[in-house]
């Protein structure tokens, strides 16, 4: 039996759920809105016990043998039992996509920044601060930068550069730190990981941030690419050595054909790819959970 936790107005979990129906798998879908009222009996240890009912259906954890985490916003009343089934989930050994506790490195972006740098991924020069005078001193070395969130809510990435009003933006740091990163020229490639394997898609756009290309009046084009065996093979080791199964890695190409990573989503919305490439993600997904795979756990 398959579980997957989201909600259909997620297009991944709506993706999943499709992919599931057609392979004729065992599914149950638990839906954010209905998980306040959720029955269930939890025995939380290293090999958890209990059962669930869902929809009518009382099954038995035991009895899951594959698992798509896509949770939203948790509504009223719906925290403790998304505590148990995420507790539950992180040390289940079914097939799980993607453990809780796998994607914390995605929360704190300089410290899976590092992790990165660690794993031999060239990474950009990066500074996080509160301090004006550092941001500006940052902005001369390198003429353009970039601007983000330093935690793992999405966030709009802008540009700054020396010599423009943009640069005046800086004026305002104080209120929290703010992670500022090199310009990095190229294109914008999305690696997508799946168990063992990997599918590449290259974006070109004039925005700063593709992800929002639209709403600036500059598209973004979406392609279907290759990029060299060694990376992806080094991407699924980077992949799998932080707990995950599936993850979404954003790197850059230089013109001269250096790579750069910038960092790993460990809950990828793959349908905007797929949608654009007709790469097989969601298969490769479903795959995974109906085939089972080894998977480490914290």
């Amino acid at each position: 039996m398959i579980l997957v936790w989201g909600s259909t107005r997620d297009a991944p979990v709506a993706a999943v759920l499709d992919a599931l129906g057609d392979r004729g798998a065992g599914v149950l879908f638990l839906d954010d809105d209905a998980l306040p009222s959720l029955r269930y009996d939890l025995v939380l240890c290293a090999k958890p016990e209990g059962w669930l009912e869902i929809d009518g259906r009382k099954i038995g954890i035991d009895g899951i043998s594959g698992v798509y985490l896509r949770p939203g916003v948790q509504r009223a009343g719906a925290a403790i039992p998304a505590a148990a089934l995420l507790s539950a989930f992180q040390t289940h050994d079914a097939t799980v996509i993607n453990r809780p506790a796998a994607g914390r490195s995605n929360h704190v972006k300089p410290f899976q920044l590092a992790s990165l740098a660690a794993a031999g991924l060239a990474t950009p020069d990066t500074l996080v601060t509160t301090d004006v005078g550092a941001a500006r001193a940052f902005l001369g070395r390198h003429g353009r930068i970039i601007y983000k969130s330093i935690s793992g809510i999405r966030s709009i990435v802008a540009a700054i550069e020396i010599g423009t009003t943009s640069a005046d933006q800086l004026d305002r740091l104080g209120h929290g730190p703010v992670q500022l990163q090199q310009w990095i020229e190229g294109t914008d490639v999305r690696v997508h990981v799946v168990g063992d394997s990997w599918f590449a898609t290259s974006v070109t756009s004039d925005a700063t941030d593709y992800r929002y290309a639209g709403p600036d009046g500059k598209p973004a084009v979406l392609r279907a690419c290759d990029v060299p065996d060694s990376l992806g093979r080094q991407l699924v080791s980077v992949t799998r050595g932080m707990g995950l199964l599936v993850s979404g890695v954003d790197l850059r190409r230089s013109p001269g054909g250096a790579w750069t990573c910038f960092e790993v989503n460990p809950s990828p919305g793959f349908t905007y790819y797929e949608a654009h490439t007709g790469q097989p993600i969601v298969a490769a997904i479903v795959d995974l959970l109906c085939g089972g795979c080894a998977q480490p756990f914290d």
